[in-house]
């Protein structure tokens, strides 16, 4: 998803909440349908990405006092 930010120095962007692109406001009323289409396609990108991913991760076991990496099961 996209978070609209305004800084100080000037200008608006649309920031994306996954890896920090940013899609300046100007941008956006120059090109409504230009920007959404890469608006959309950003998007697209981390949702693959998540789908083909693999269920790796650090698990924390506070009663046995240890973290490990689980492994995905086949």
């Amino acid at each position: 998803m996209y978070t609209t930010t305004r800084r100080i120095v000037g200008g608006t962007f649309m920031v994306c909440d996954d890896c920090g692109d940013a899609i300046s406001m100007n941008k956006v009323c120059e090109n409504p349908i230009q920007s959404a289409t890469d608006m959309l396609k950003h998007m697209a990108v981390h949702n693959a990405s998540r789908a083909f991913a693999p269920v790796v991760g650090l698990v924390s076991h506070p009663e046995m006092g240890t973290d490990f990496y689980s492994e995905p099961e086949d």
